[in-house]
């Protein structure tokens, strides 16, 4: 099926690109924002079930427990997937494309981050990255370092 496109007669008025920001609290969730920008990554674990959250929870879906802790993520993981990125969201279109994937953790944890270095050529599913942070746009995000070299 091909898509159909409608022709514009006549003048017309270009339209205008909005821009939408809020403002999140992040009370409950402070710890992995502070985290991230000290290199750190922190899911939560409900202290009733066990259950451990990623991207973390204030509260517990399993029980609807409050009683959640944070723990840190381990750094070791496995690349289950990835992909290049080259329509970039608003915020991001001024970088180059970038690729981000998915990563299971030693602990079993999915995470997804930016993979490094950036050349799908190289990255394979089943690759081994360590995980980490980055500054990037004045904004911390997870990377996810491909261990192997890239040349």
């Amino acid at each position: 099926m091909s898509r159909k496109y409608v022709k514009i007669e006549g003048p017309y008025v270009e339209s205008v690109p909005l821009v939408y920001k809020h403002k999140i609290p992040i009370q409950k969730t402070e710890q992995f924002w502070r985290g991230l920008a000290e290199g750190k990554i922190y899911a939560t674990r409900c202290k009733k079930c066990g259950a451990v959250y990623f991207p973390p929870q204030a509260d517990c879906p399993v029980d609807m427990s409050s009683e959640m802790e944070w723990v840190e993520l381990p750094r070791e993981g496995v690349l289950e997937a990835f992909t290049k990125v080259y329509a970039r969201p608003q915020g991001f279109d001024d970088l180059e494309p970038y690729v981000i994937g998915i990563a299971t953790l030693s602990n079993g944890v999915r995470v997804m981050g930016w993979v490094e270095p950036p050349d799908e050529r190289c990255i394979k599913v089943g690759d081994a990255v360590e995980v980490g942070t980055k500054s990037v746009k004045d904004k911390y995000i997870i990377v996810l370092k491909l261990k192997k070299s890239c040349t």
